[in-house]
């Protein structure tokens, strides 16, 4: 018994260590002195123009404001997406428009990821559409 005992209080104690060295440096102390997030800037991506994002790694987080200017024939979620540095393809499932009308001419800011396959243009593969108004 006295070993089980041991065995759960060392364990105890590694789980917790972690916790209370970043809560030492201030890591996740919340405005109550709890345990919190982080608090400070935040970088939402790597890339925010299209130049930029073609030129990053795959699965790299972008955030592109521009138009969507059409839609790729013979498919229902690839569509071209252009800003003042470029054009890429981008895929947006359906259900992220929210029954929401956006046309050549609509303002639009994109998040997600840079999509790179062997022997394929690059893509962005839209995880939130927003209309910028």
């Amino acid at each position: 018994m006295q070993r089980k005992t041991i065995i759960a209080l060392a364990l105890a104690s590694l789980l917790t260590f972690p916790c209370a060295v970043s809560a030492a440096n201030g890591g996740f102390q919340g405005p109550q002195g709890g345990m919190g997030g982080f608090q400070g800037p935040t970088s939402a991506a790597d890339a925010d123009t299209v130049a930029k994002a073609l030129k990053c790694w795959d699965d790299a987080p972008v955030t592109l404001t521009g138009n969507i200017v059409e839609r790729l024939a013979g498919s229902d979620d690839k569509y071209m997406f252009r800003d003042a540095t470029g054009q890429v393809m981008v895929d947006i499932d359906e259900d992220l428009f929210i029954g929401r009308t956006v046309t050549p001419q609509t303002k639009v800011r994109l998040y997600g990821k840079v999509d790179k396959e062997i022997m394929e243009p690059t893509k962005i593969d839209v995880k939130r559409l927003e209309i910028i108004q």
